[in-house]
């Protein structure tokens, strides 16, 4: 197994203020989750697919869901998501008024600043995502480095 992998995201056209060109991140396999791998050809009613997350400094992580906020809940619960989370501390200093901005992650309910966060579909391509995907999943592995 690799210890790190190359991600292509695809090119997303919003609009005018939420275009972002396609490119490429690199992660490592163990911030790639294997929790619902589905392939292309099979099967997929609920349409879940791999999700990439980050923040202004770059990918956290890669998981399977089948919405933004699955996704971002799956992140969090995973231990994964520790950029978007605020602290304890930090919650008991803000106002009212800033705590509502704060969204809530994860089974626990995690207090989170999504205001630099980002989210991108990924599709599957390369022979050696699909193969190290399902070696992964074959083994009940839970990330790609496991």
């Amino acid at each position: 197994m690799k210890s790190k992998y190359t991600l292509q995201l695809p090119a997303v056209n919003g609009g005018p203020f939420n275009c972002r060109p396609a490119d490429a991140v690199e992660i490592p396999a163990e911030r790639i989750l294997c929790n619902n791998v589905v392939f292309p050809w099979e099967f997929n009613p609920h349409k879940v697919q791999l999700f990439v997350i980050g923040n202004e400094f770059g990918a956290l992580g890669a998981v399977w869901a089948d919405c933004d906020q699955d996704a971002l809940d799956e992140l969090v619960n995973a231990g994964l998501g520790d950029g978007l989370l605020v602290a304890e501390e930090d919650v008991a200093k803000m106002d009212d008024d800033e705590r509502e901005e704060l969204s809530h992650l994860g089974n626990a309910g995690e207090a989170a600043n999504l205001d630099h966060a980002w989210i991108r579909e990924c599709p599957l391509t390369g022979t050696e995502l699909f193969c190290a995907f399902a070696e992964a999943r074959g083994a009940g592995q839970s990330t790609l480095d496991n």
